[in-house]
């Protein structure tokens, strides 16, 4: 088989898809895999911060209501939870 004959056969094969967002979730590479649980975790250590900021504000200066008594339960509970188990 000569040089020439071999990239004729590697031309026929469809090109490895790249770049796109199923390449991206569906991928083992271990390089990209690393990158998603970066992004993953700092999505949700802003979604954290975020929670925080609200529980923040609430306790700012009493009286002052900015959520409910049981939304901010709520917010205490998600933030503690995501800064937990997700972050």
């Amino acid at each position: 088989m000569t040089l020439t004959e071999e990239r004729v056969e590697q031309n026929d094969r469809p090109p490895a898809p790249h770049g796109g967002m199923l390449d991206w979730l569906t991928t083992t590479d271990h390089k990209k895999v690393g990158i998603l649980y970066m992004v993953t975790a700092f999505g949700f250590f802003m979604l954290g911060g975020l929670l925080a900021m609200l529980i923040r504000a609430e306790l700012f200066e009493p009286g002052q209501q900015v959520v409910s008594q049981g939304g901010f339960n709520q917010l205490f509970t998600m933030h503690g939870s995501i800064m937990m188990f997700l972050f």
